[in-house]
């Protein structure tokens, strides 16, 4: 009943735009008043884009930048500051607050979405990341007292989350006159986060297409055959070589790379798109010499209970806070303190905004300036049952390190099989077994190993005490990955090493917490 209320108050929400554009030919010399309207954008090709605009209290003769806020997937714009996106959602309420602090907020419904007309063509270059180019354009055509860098060029920010974080990453990609960015919890290769190595994620992509299907949009591309087929658990080429395409990695490989400063923020808990998507954002950003800054916060997607550990918090499951080092980081204030920095040229502002930061729990995290190097450790030979293993038998756990003191870890383990080749589908995550006998997947994240000798696991972060014991758990079978469990029945036998990073110790006053 619940979820019905909410999908309906959501679909309520998501209604087309009228265009309700105010005069502004006597404005230049009064004041403005806060307010927001609707307005129609028309994308390059044509198609009627639905969007809100959030007009700023501005006095006689101030000027604005402009922040363009873009949902995610299965949402729509904020429609008013006290909807749902505008309360409930991480994108949503920043940028309301955004617009309280005195910028011009465009939310607008992504084609195919909300009131938005047009297909879901998933982040094509040609139409979704054209129709935010035509967004600022109309801005600059039809916004007045506009802080501008140019002719047709205001002064831009841009904000949202997961489908809508990505569509700024192509956006500055494409045009320069996007200056600031807030991409959070969103890809740089969307199919290898929604198919590692091809084994799709079944937990998520279904809860994806409910979510577009109970709101009643039209996913013509998602009936196609090649999506069709995978749905068996295994992403077809076509599918992967279209997500690749559209996705930040191609970019970045042909040296297109955005433009704009960002302010990444992901989450470790988030097993759509893990720290790992954040990290390769960043590195190709920096290679274009961006200021670039990563926050690894707790929350972002995460599946529904049991699949997942509901923390409390909102939809979007994200914390308003970041410890780190000892220091509150409030998510809300450094996003404005970002745009008041790179937009508005307060200089210095945004120095309190870390380079990197990685959350351990709702409660701490660490300030860092680089991952920690990983240790290398050997695996002893180890016989696993696939076809019993996480499914009619617990997971084969494989202690590896005894922690002797206060430490953190944080970083990216990888596993190394010397007889990767003819191993079975096996599923492997790095797992605390406590000094009371309890145990807990760290951030977690499970990964698919198949027939690979070398596998890059899921980052992961965690606080850890003297006497806990790392290892590596080991199962044929992942709720994450529903399809793709293994039924050999005959014992497989693994033999290789595995990598994890360094464990940092903690400050004293972290391991009071």
């Amino acid at each position: 009943m619940r979820l019905a209320l909410l999908l309906a108050t959501l679909l309520l929400s998501g209604c087309a735009a009228r265009d309700q554009l105010p005069d502004f030919s006597v404005t230049a010399q009064q004041d403005l008043p806060a307010t927001h309207f609707d307005a129609v954008i028309h994308g390059r090709d044509g198609t009627r884009l639905s969007a809100t605009v959030f007009q700023p209290a501005l006095k006689a003769g101030e000027q604005a930048p402009v922040i363009v806020h873009t949902h995610g997937w299965g949402g729509w714009r904020v429609t008013r500051p006290n909807g749902f996106y505008g309360t409930q959602m991480m994108s949503g309420r920043a940028a309301v607050k955004a617009w309280q602090a005195g910028y011009w907020v465009i939310s607008y419904d992504q084609r195919g979405w909300g009131g938005s007309e047009g297909d879901i063509e998933m982040m094509d270059p040609d139409y979704e990341v054209q129709d935010a180019l035509a967004v600022i354009d109309w801005a600059a055509a039809n916004l007045p007292r506009l802080s501008m860098d140019g002719p047709n060029d205001p002064k831009v920010g841009m904000l949202g989350e997961s489908y809508g974080g990505a569509v700024q990453l192509l956006a500055s990609a494409t045009d320069p006159r996007i200056d600031a960015i807030v991409p959070i919890a969103t890809w740089y290769d969307l199919s290898e986060a929604l198919a590692p190595d091809s084994h799709l994620k079944i937990g998520w992509t279904s809860v994806l297409l409910s979510l577009g299907l109970s709101t009643g949009y039209d996913l013509g591309k998602f009936v196609q055959a090649p999506y069709l087929k995978s749905a068996d658990g295994r992403m077809r080429e076509p599918v992967r070589d279209e997500l690749k395409a559209h996705s930040l990695t191609s970019y970045c490989a042909r040296g297109q790379r955005p433009q704009a400063d960002a302010l990444l923020i992901q989450g470790m808990r988030d097993t759509l798109f893990p720290l790992n998507q954040g990290l390769a954002i960043r590195d190709c950003l920096q290679q274009g010499a961006r200021d670039v800054r990563l926050l690894g916060m707790q929350g972002g997607h995460i599946l529904p209970p049991p699949m997942q550990r509901w923390s409390g918090l909102p939809p979007f499951n994200n914390e308003a806070v970041l410890n780190c080092d000892g220091r509150a980081i409030n998510l809300y204030q450094s996003i404005i303190s970002w745009y008041e920095d790179k937009l508005r040229g307060r200089t210095g502002v945004a120095a309190s905004i870390p380079d990197f930061c990685v959350s351990l729990d709702l409660d701490q995290g660490v300030d860092l300036q680089q991952l920690p190097a990983n240790q290398r450790i050997e695996l002893p030979a180890t016989a696993i049952r696939p076809f019993s293993s996480g499914l009619l038998q617990p997971a084969r756990f494989i202690p590896l390190q005894q922690v002797q003191t206060s430490s953190a870890l944080v970083g990216v383990p990888r596993v190394h099989l010397e007889n990767a080749e003819g191993m079975p589908t096996l599923f492997a995550a790095l797992v605390v077994q406590r000094a009371d006998g309890s145990s807990a997947v760290l951030s977690e994240q499970v990964t698919p190993l198949n027939g690979q000798a070398s596998t890059e696991l899921a980052a992961v972060s965690a606080q850890l005490q003297a006497g806990d014991t790392l290892g590596l758990r080991i199962s044929g079978f992942s709720g994450q990955y529903l399809f793709n469990g293994s039924w050999q029945l005959s014992s497989s036998t693994l033999q290789g090493s595995v990598e994890w990073p360094q464990l940092l110790p903690l400050q004293p006053q972290l391991a009071r917490h």
